[in-house]
């Protein structure tokens, strides 16, 4: 397997990785019994799943230009992100989960 391969695997795991941990984060917030994990779920789902995508972004520029649609989707991928940690954020501010 070549080197360029392999580094968009391990981004892919990183950013799979991320995913699952901020949907089970999500699933953590709907269930009282395991509620006191979901913040640490979400922010650690997060930040991994970020650093996969933006190492999976990176290795994919080095083949040339990105379709129009990827870039669309990556920045609206982060917009989501941090409207989500907005959202977390105020709500544990005011308090509330």
């Amino acid at each position: 397997m070549n080197t360029t391969l392999r580094a968009v695997k391990r981004a892919d795991l990183l950013a799979i990785a991320g995913a699952t941990l901020a949907g089970a984060a999500v699933g953590a917030q709907l269930q009282a019994a395991i509620q006191p994990l979901f913040a640490p779920l979400l922010v650690g789902g997060l930040i991994a799943h970020s650093l996969g995508m933006a190492a999976r972004h990176r290795v994919d520029r080095q083949g040339g230009p990105l379709p129009a649609a990827w870039q669309w989707l990556y920045i609206l991928c982060w917009i989501a992100m941090a409207m989500l940690a907005l959202v977390v954020t105020w709500r544990w501010l005011a308090g509330t989960r």
